[in-house]
């Protein structure tokens, strides 16, 4: 219990803050029964629009820093293997944007450097499909990159929890992230990081396409490490079989086939290759055909079957070779009206979400969110601002049953190895024999 004639641990947080007054925070305990608990005041302060339950639940730790350069951190947004994602607003002219903030504990050279390529290649576009960057800075030893907050949700988690989508709305979602695509490419740009989490669809049907940060110059020589070794870049379920194999080769048809595999997903629920871990993904991705679309979903049109074929071909020389082609290959397939489709598909989201009194729909806002595809249901979970505190590395991967190995084998498993001692999902780097 607490006097109201006192400061309690979060009255002092909360004022020590600068998110609320002190009259402010005198009118809320006001209406309070006194005495009153911490739990009590938590939810005043929530219910009369004070404070959201992010800010409530970092005051509750001790956290009182809700600043970043020019900019009050309003909420958290996503947390990915380059960084976190917050809502901020900045102080002076009051715009709402997504803060990007690389992890204080990945501030090594090389980690920066690759924030340093992400600024620069994304300041550089400028298109109606693409996030917009606005602004990048450090402040101190963290570094940060301001883009455009997009009032939507994303593939990943429209279908995850309001399941496939129609084939006129996924067709059309998945044709507007190739526009976005095909500018890019056409200046030299290549994402390799294309997947559902990356495809804000907003509910007015418009699509974006996020996180360029693993996306480096096709001419930059970005393949190779200092030490020589290779890097595969991108999401395993995603990825396609040339940046496996040959991750020191760029190619903006690499792009074609995540598009496919994120096509896939929309209409299907599933991935191409579901199941068994990193590793496993890899060597089906190389020399498996991807799980039958018909058998997850028989009533799925061919046609649309033979465009993920097109674009999920294994030969990217035998793949569809540009995004102006996809687009072409993707645009039968939208029907009469695929935005209102993709309006009534966010509308059913945004229902399951109210039927189910989700826990993280605060962090979603129902209808503004930038998850990441590497990122667990559970958003609301606390994250220290102040700190940026690294993440956890996953158990080491089980050891290979004993028998012969092939020079692929090598190959796969010193880059599954890797990718396992990274961010759940994400491949960073690995050893190309």
């Amino acid at each position: 219990m607490n006097p109201p004639s006192q400061y309690s641990p979060l009255e002092q947080h909360a004022l020590a803050s600068g998110l609320v007054s002190a009259e402010r925070l005198g009118e809320v305990r006001q209406r309070l029964p006194s005495p009153y608990t911490e739990q009590q005041l938590s939810e005043a302060l929530v219910q009369q629009g004070v404070l959201n339950e992010w800010q409530v639940d970092q005051l509750r730790q001790g956290r009182t820093k809700f600043t970043l350069g020019q900019y009050a951190i309003l909420d958290t947004v996503a947390r990915g293997g380059m960084g976190h994602v917050f809502k901020g607003e900045h102080q002076m002219l009051g715009r709402v944007e997504a803060i990007k903030v690389l992890p204080r504990s990945k501030t090594t050279p090389e980690a920066v450097a690759c924030f340093q390529r992400e600024i620069r290649a994304q300041a550089q576009l400028n298109h109606p499909n693409l996030v917009r960057v606005s602004y990048a800075d450090c402040d101190g030893d963290t570094y940060y990159l301001v883009t455009e907050f997009v009032p939507g949700v994303d593939l990943r988690r429209l279908v995850r929890r309001g399941g496939p989508l129609p084939v006129d709305a996924a067709a059309w979602v998945v044709m507007q992230a190739a526009q976005g695509l095909e500018y890019a490419h056409r200046r030299g740009l290549v994402h390799r990081d294309v997947k559902p989490g990356n495809l804000l669809v907003t509910a007015d049907g418009e699509v974006k396409l996020a996180d360029l940060g693993l996306a480096w110059y096709l001419n930059g020589g970005a393949g190779a490490r200092r030490d020589g070794r290779a890097r595969i870049v991108g999401t395993c379920d995603y990825v396609a079989p040339e940046a496996i194999s040959e991750p020191a080769r760029i190619l903006p048809v690499s792009d074609i086939y995540s598009l496919g595999c994120t096509l896939y997903y929309a209409v299907t629920g599933k991935v191409p290759y579901p199941g068994g871990n990193a590793l496993e993904k890899m060597r089906r991705c190389l020399r498996d055909p991807p799980l039958d679309a018909l058998s997850i979903k028989p009533d799925l049109p061919k046609k649309v079957v033979r465009v993920i074929e097109q674009l999920m071909e294994k030969d990217p020389r035998q793949r569809t070779p540009t995004a102006a082609a996809a687009m072409g290959l993707l645009e039968p397939l939208t029907g009469r009206d695929p935005r209102q489709t993709v309006a009534q598909c966010i509308e059913h989201y945004e229902q399951v979400l109210r039927q189910r009194h989700d826990k993280d729909a605060s962090a979603e806002y129902s209808s503004s969110t930038l998850m990441s595809d590497t990122l667990p249901d559970s958003a609301s979970a606390a994250i220290d601002f102040a700190a940026l505190t690294a993440e956890p590395a996953p158990p080491p991967p089980a050891p290979l049953a004993n028998r012969r190995l092939t020079l692929m084998d090598y190959a796969v498993w010193g880059v599954a190895v890797a990718a396992l001692l990274a961010t759940v999902g994400i491949l960073i780097a690995g050893v190309v024999g």
